[in-house]
């Protein structure tokens, strides 16, 4: 029988140390709260961070109408790269934006190992790559507001059903 590093012989559940750190970020104003409990705790562990910001695919009605309206194949893929792109460069903008606003009381930016953009249903990206990149834990937004603000959303929920690793929500402030 395999088992993941890290994990004691009696219990092939529980983990010995957090050495990785999976923040989810949909870049909206909760999601500072999402990256400084996860910077804190990266630092109270000694975990690397991974940043991820997982963009939803295109629904088929909408990639329809895209090939319908524009008849170059090059033309669609260079929009859908464009699309990717112009998500990285806000995610970059992001954390950037943080880090000036709050560099004096956390880790420094090392320990920030990725920063990725994933395209597809996010719930199943996230947990993909914290599969791949070894995640032991993850950390995310409930991504409700209001009055339901104490009940995940959608994707948060579809992370906890699929995660093998703990799953951190954070309330908005």
């Amino acid at each position: 029988m395999s088992r993941r590093p890290g994990l004691s012989p009696r219990s092939h559940a529980m983990p010995v140390s957090i050495s990785r750190l999976l923040c989810c970020l949909g870049l909206k104003d909760d999601c500072r709260q999402v990256l400084a409990h996860t910077l804190t705790l990266a630092k109270a562990t000694g975990a690397e961070v991974h940043v991820l910001h997982a963009v939803k695919s295109l629904s088929d009605d909408v990639m329809h109408t895209l090939k319908a309206n524009i008849g170059e194949r090059a033309t669609l893929d260079g929009l859908m790269e464009q699309r990717l792109r112009l998500a990285r460069e806000r995610l970059d903008e992001f954390v950037e934006a943080f880090w000036q606003e709050h560099e004096a009381n956390l880790p420094g930016r090392e320990v920030v190992a990725a920063k990725s953009v994933l395209e597809g249903y996010p719930a199943s990206e996230i947990t993909r790559y914290a599969v791949r990149h070894d995640c032991d834990m993850i950390i995310m937004a409930t991504n409700k507001r209001g009055f339901a603000s104490s009940y995940a959303g959608r994707v948060t929920k579809g992370v906890i059903k699929r995660a093998s690793v703990p799953v951190v929500v954070v309330p908005p402030m």
